[in-house]
């Protein structure tokens, strides 16, 4: 018996799109106010998010959806 069901799913949260370049410009704000407080665990996590959608918009890719 085959299972119809199979697109009758919904996301667990919302998904949409997300602007490289203006992620990458808030993940960056955050980094350097996490930096100048001194909460370099944070600091390094945004530096790290900030990172990757700066890649993302140097290879050409200016939108990606959140999962």
């Amino acid at each position: 018996m085959v299972n119809k069901n199979g697109r009758n799913w919904t996301p667990l949260k919302e998904v949409s799109l997300i602007d490289c370049a203006t992620e990458y410009k808030k993940m960056k704000n955050l980094y350097l106010d996490a930096d100048f407080d001194d909460k370099m665990e944070l600091a390094l996590f945004y530096k790290g998010k900030a990172d990757y959608y700066k890649a993302l918009y140097d290879k050409g890719i200016e939108h990606t959806v959140n999962f």
